[in-house]
Order: structure tokens, then C-alpha cells, then sequence
């Protein structure tokens, strides 16, 4: 079981619904994603589901990862976080409950960052609401860096989102001024 110095990092799976939602249920959790995916503990054993089917046959070239993150010291769920790959590079998200403050979300992040980079994805791309400071200040302590142009599609965009990138970037890409 993967772990850092505060937090487990497990592979998401139903032990974890209940945990989840009572992490997630707070309303500033969903204020800049459009409200929480799921908001019981029948729906989420069904997003489960759904996440560990994977993407499906259609879908060239992508794997799903998801990860409960828990505290250690007392096995608190405290949120997720969960990569879709694309080859050789993945797109990586990330929700937390209030009680990810205190570094545990960068601490969460930068340990699926660093998995993945065993795995060999190395370019990693973030897209945020420009209203969601912490999540922006979450991605620039990893590394990210803000994009003009991500010159690729992204699944987790929204229009008006701004994009981050950490690792090698393809030709055309523009680090944003600032």
C-alpha cells in the first residue's frame, strides 16, 4: 500500500464510498466544479463501478487511475486523486474535503505525480477554474507551470479554465506570462 509521511494512498474502491462522501459533502468542495459528482453513498458505490470498468474499448490509448487518499494517523478519508492516461502523457485531477488542508493535498499530489513518473508519464496536464486560488497555488507547488496553448484536447476543460503543465510539453505550447 503506497503511502507518504502523512497519508495512505489506496486504490479507490467501494470500503472507501462512505468515506468519501462524508469527506466531500461539504458545499465550498464542489464550488468550482459544478457540486460533487455524487452525493450519496448508493451513487458513488456506482461511480465505483463505473471507474473500474475503465474507459472502454473505444477509447485509444487510455487507462483510468483513481486513489482514495486517507490520513494515516487515524484513516480519515479525506479525498482522491485520479489520472487519465494518454500514452505517454496524462491529464491528473484531484478533490478534497476540508480536512486536506494543512499540505495534505499537495502531499497527495505530488505522490501521483511521482507515480506516475515511474510509470513514465512525465507530462501532466491540470485544467482549473481561474476563481479556485488554492487549487491554481496546489498546482504551481508541484511544478506546474500556466500554458496559453495546451496544443492538445483535454478532457477535464471547461471553456475558460486556465491549463497547467508539468513535464515536457508538445511543440507549440506557450508558457502564459506571469
Amino acid at each position: 500500500m503506497p503511502t507518504t509521511a502523512r497519508l495512505r494512498i489506496e486504490k479507490m474502491g467501494h470500503e472507501h464510498a462512505d468515506g468519501l462522501v462524508a469527506a466531500l459533502s461539504d458545499d465550498a468542495v464542489g464550488a468550482y466544479i459544478g457540486g460533487p459528482a455524487v452525493t450519496t453513498v448508493d451513487e458513488l458505490h456506482e461511480r465505483i463501478d463505473f471507474l473500474a470498468e475503465g474507459p472502454g474499448p473505444d477509447v485509444a490509448e487510455s487507462d483510468w487511475w483513481n486513489w482514495a487518499v486517507l490520513r494515516r494517523d487515524d484513516a480519515l478519508v479525506i479525498g482522491y486523486v485520479q489520472a487519465t492516461g494518454h500514452g505517454e502523457w496524462a491529464e491528473i485531477a484531484y478533490v478534497f474535503g476540508p480536512a486536506g488542508g494543512r499540505g495534505y493535498a499537495t502531499e497527495a499530489v505530488e505522490w501521483m505525480v511521482g507515480q506516475l513518473a515511474e510509470w513514465g508519464i512525465t507530462e501532466l496536464w491540470a485544467a482549473v477554474h481561474p476563481a479556485n486560488e488554492r487549487s491554481v497555488r496546489l498546482l504551481q507547488r508541484v511544478g506546474c507551470r500556466l500554458v496559453t496553448d495546451p496544443g492538445r484536447m483535454l478532457t477535464s476543460y471547461d471553456d475558460g479554465d486556465l491549463v497547467f503543465r508539468l513535464g515536457t510539453a508538445p511543440a507549440g505550447t506557450t508558457p502564459a506570462d506571469g
